[in-house]
């Protein structure tokens, strides 16, 4: 048997919809004031994102638990906009967890 999984991201205008196998998962995105470079940022997002998967796998995913992977992933992605620079920008999980909260 084939498992097929699909993820698309899709930004629309100031907010997020995410479409997930089917299922539309929205996630609001953390914009932020203090932005300083957007070099990274999807970098980021998309590591977060197979970080996620790795961690906990693929099948199976609830809708919230899709939600929960995209805003970890998109809060992740602004922090490190607020650093100069490519390199060593990304965020430590501590961090990401607390703009979450």
């Amino acid at each position: 048997m084939s498992i097929t999984f699909r993820l698309s991201v899709l930004p629309w205008a100031k907010t997020e919809v995410w479409h997930f196998d089917g299922h539309i998962v929205e996630a609001a995105p953390f914009l932020r004031d203090d932005t300083v470079e957007t070099t990274g940022a999807g970098d980021t997002f998309c590591a977060c994102l197979l970080h996620d998967v790795l961690e906990h796998g693929i099948n199976d995913r609830k809708d919230d638990d899709v939600k929960k992977m995209l805003t970890f992933a998109n809060a992740a992605a602004s922090l490190s906009t607020t650093r100069k620079g490519a390199l060593r920008v990304m965020p430590e999980k501590g961090e990401v967890e607390a703009v979450i909260k």
